[in-house]
């Protein structure tokens, strides 16, 4: 049978019949990491910036609020109650979004009482968001705590939007990168790349990635990094491989071998900063002045750099680090990171 593909065109128009308020910065550039790829003396590496979105520190999770954020909007909620660690880049990019189109923000942290008020808590507190900070007893029962708090608040009178209740936060953010994935198409062929292979955290944005370069018939290839294990990606994702085709209405999704999945970077769990992600935090930022996140895109650089090193990573391939932000968790990690030696 043959597959039918669209164009960047076609894609888009389905793309723009969706709900959307802009505020994300973009299209995001495309860079060479000349001296990482020097350094490593491997295959070309380059970056997709993502964490220059612009919304309040920047990260992948602008492109999904631009169509989240309205649809909550127009059934009438009036009220987000979301449930995240205490260190969260999504709870901090949540709330600047929601104040963004004007929604009441109310952030459920788990194990967060008694912390330091750095990195993205402060953030989260700058920006007003209505903090619940649990500790660790509370923590384990966070989301019957946030079913108490939306029944009070409903009880006030507001409508509530309680984020891990639904599904569209769950396709929204493959809708954002589908379209990502048209922009980084026309950069692609901008710089003139070729044997594409892009890798990110192993999560919804890769996901939309792999939506887009399918139906436009394009054989990039994809690995992504787990970096969480309370997160299986079989119930985090993949099952909703046919939610995202029936309502982006694509003749193609993604499968789970669409996607080598590379799970030995997590360390002890997330949150937990690895001497590996240590250094490439550090090698990143003194090579090509990128700055990672200890959760996230710092243990996908660890991987980069593990993969290059161990002769795994096909040196005649252009290799796309999905960069998705994450910038103020590096304050929560300064001891760490200040104290790493190579």
């Amino acid at each position: 049978m043959t597959k039918v593909y669209l164009t960047q065109e076609q894609l888009q128009k389905k793309i723009d019949k969706f709900p959307r308020t802009r505020i994300a910065h973009i299209p995001t550039p495309l860079e060479y990491m000349r001296n990482l790829t020097e350094y490593l003396g491997g295959c070309s590496i380059w970056v997709k910036r993502e964490d220059m979105t612009g919304l309040a520190y920047g990260g992948n999770k602008a492109r999904h609020y631009e169509f989240e954020m309205p649809a909550i909007k127009e059934a009438g909620y009036d009220t987000i109650i979301n449930i995240m660690d205490y260190h969260s880049n999504n709870a901090r990019m949540t709330a600047a979004a929601a104040n963004k189109v004007g929604l009441r923000y109310v952030l459920i942290l788990k194990n967060a009482s008694n912390r330091k008020v750095q990195g993205n808590l402060l953030i989260d507190m700058i920006l007003g968001a209505d903090l619940h900070l649990l500790d660790e007893f509370q923590s384990a029962n966070d989301h019957e705590y946030a079913i108490e708090l939306k029944d009070r608040l409903e009880s006030e009178g507001n409508k509530v939007y309680l984020i891990q209740d639904h599904l569209y936060p769950k396709l929204v953010g493959m809708i954002g990168f589908v379209e990502a994935g048209i922009e980084l198409k026309s950069q692609i062929e901008k710089e003139n790349l070729e044997n594409i292979h892009i890798y990110g955290v192993a999560g919804r944005s890769l996901c939309g990635l792999i939506i887009a370069a399918k139906n436009m018939g394009l054989d990039w290839k994809f690995t992504g990094i787990t970096v969480n294990y309370d997160m299986p990606l079989s119930e985090y994702i993949f099952q909703h491989k046919n939610d995202i085709k029936e309502i982006l209405e694509v003749p193609i999704t993604f499968k789970e071998n669409d996607m080598r999945v590379l799970d030995e970077y997590v360390g002890e769990g997330y949150g937990i900063i690895t001497p590996e992600v240590a250094e490439a935090i550090h090698l990143a930022g003194r090579t090509d002045a990128i700055i990672c996140d200890p959760n996230y895109t710092g243990t996908v650089m660890a991987a980069i750099i593990d993969q290059i090193r161990q002769g795994k990573q096909n040196t005649s391939e252009t290799l796309i680090f999905l960069h998705t932000g994450g910038l103020p968790a590096v304050f929560t990690f300064a001891d760490q990171l200040a104290n790493f030696s190579d």
